[in-house]
């Protein structure tokens, strides 16, 4: 089956890249001939994405408390189980090979002595395979341009809900905040308290939660409502789109500032430059002026009204990134993790530390008796990867991000608009995936249902595109 190939002026002159960034299929199916099952379509995908939310949901119900474990690994099996029960053609995304080799160094710390206990191990490895597991088994899945809007939507739903109850969770204090996670609750009274604020009534509340049970949680929802709303409202596919699109904007620029999460604002920031640079490489100037337009507009005006309900909590908080250099400010927050995992671990553990000591593995599986390999603590994923990978560890998995975000780059600046809009979710997926990155630096993203979120994402996109260019050019199947 001859490959279906990228053309045109955006692709790299180095052959293994352009082989690595053209959607290939290893088997037989073709869009024509494939699996319409629920286990072959691109219904999977919107069916667990569904799970997902559901299984977030469920941690808000007290009621449910005696078997939070129990939602908090099932979108992790499930996705394991896609791995084996997804039907379709295997394409071969760039990233693949990397995130092979990741879990296979993973896999080879199992016999690390420091390994905390089988158990523990088997679920350190399990969650890391099923956090990518969706780039194997939704790649198989039959997606076309539609289905992929589809997701993009239900996932700007979801969030842009999040962000729009975090801020009445603010304005109306007590009415609509979930109970506190058990395991904030277990940090004592001075960390609690210092996850509150006086709004400007005088009232104290908690940074939003959103649709989450930690304090600023909403932020997250927030981020992603404002950079999936910024696609939505460039395409094409009618005013409701667009004007769901702006007012995701301006709710989530709204519940960001409230947040106070800065690091969250400070990569949507690199995300917005990041699509704007794809723009401007791809001559879509209108586009460019719409988007920096409606960001920029709703970015003063929600900070206005932040302001004018959050009071001089918020003002003080967003002023510390002016007052220093973003470098500075880092460097007084997340930066010291990134600089212990340089000096402190990898010399210590240069080919990993072995499984289970650490996260939720080590939470709820965990067996730490053994005093000569106590427990470790990973507050960002570089952490997580020299625990698990040492000096390879930190090598192959940014690998497989990079070259996502390469293939993503390539599709993004195409100009020929006989693909679609391919150019738009490209864009999209580019900025997308470069806030993933930067998100490494911030907490353990890749061991998180957000992780799981990003290389669903990508999958999808993926086969959506490849079934276009098999659709359009059937006599290259």
């Amino acid at each position: 089956m001859p490959r279906p190939q990228l053309r045109g002026p955006g692709v790299l002159h180095s052959r293994y890249v352009r082989r690595a960034l053209e959607p290939v299929a290893r088997a037989e199916p073709t869009p024509a001939s494939a699996p319409t099952g629920l286990l072959g379509s691109g219904r999977l995908v919107v069916a667990f994405i569904v799970l997902l939310f559901v299984c977030q949901l469920a941690l808000l119900v007290e009621a449910l408390a005696p078997v939070r474990v129990v939602f908090r690994i099932l979108a992790f099996g499930t996705s394991l189980a896609l791995l084996a029960l997804a039907k379709g053609p295997r394409l071969k995304h760039p990233a693949k090979p990397f995130l092979l080799a990741s879990a296979g160094l993973t896999a080879l710390n199992f016999f690390h002595p420091g390994t905390n206990s089988p158990l523990a191990a088997a679920a350190q490895l399990g969650i890391q395979v099923s956090v990518f597991a969706p780039l194997f088994w939704a790649s198989r899945l039959r997606i076309d341009a539609k289905m992929f809007g589809r997701v993009v939507l239900l996932l700007f739903l979801f969030n842009m809900a999040s962000a729009a109850l975090g801020i009445l969770q603010v304005s109306f204090p007590g009415r609509f905040q979930p109970a506190l996670s058990a395991i904030v609750e277990s940090q004592g009274e001075g960390y609690v308290r210092s996850l509150q604020f006086e709004t400007a009534s005088g009232e104290r509340v908690f940074r939003p939660m959103g649709l989450t049970d930690v304090p600023g949680g909403a932020s997250t929802g927030a981020f992603y409502a404002v950079l999936l709303g910024g696609a939505l409202l460039l395409s094409r596919e009618g005013l409701l789109k667009k004007g769901l699109g702006a007012a995701g904007i301006g709710i989530g620029l709204s519940c960001l500032y409230l947040g106070q999460v800065r690091v969250a604002a400070v990569t949507l920031l690199v995300c917005m430059v990041a699509m704007g640079l794809v723009l401007t490489v791809s001559g879509r100037w209108v586009r460019l002026m719409a988007l920096a337009g409606v960001v920029g507009g709703f970015a003063v005006v929600a900070f206005g009204w932040a302001v004018a309900v959050g009071g001089d909590a918020v003002l003080s908080r967003w002023s510390t990134l002016t007052a220093s250099g973003p470098s500075q400010v880092y460097q007084a927050n997340r930066g010291r993790f990134l600089d212990s995992t340089f000096e402190e671990v990898l010399p210590e553990f240069p080919l990993g530390a072995g499984l289970g000591r650490y996260g939720m593995a080590n939470a709820y599986f965990g067996d730490n008796s053994d005093r000569a390999n106590p427990p470790l603590w990973a507050e960002i994923q570089w952490t997580a990867w020299a625990y698990d990978g040492g000096w390879l560890g930190l090598v192959c998995y940014p690998l497989a991000l990079l070259a996502t975000l390469g293939w993503g780059f390539q599709v993004a600046r195409r100009r020929d608009d006989s693909q679609g809009e391919f150019w738009l979710w490209g864009s999209l997926l580019f900025a997308y995936d470069l806030g993933a990155l930067a998100q490494t630096f911030s907490y353990q993203f890749f061991m998180s249902q957000m992780g799981m979120e990003f290389w669903l994402l990508n999958a999808a996109f993926f086969s959506a595109y490849w079934n276009r260019n098999a659709a359009v050019h059937p006599h290259r199947r």
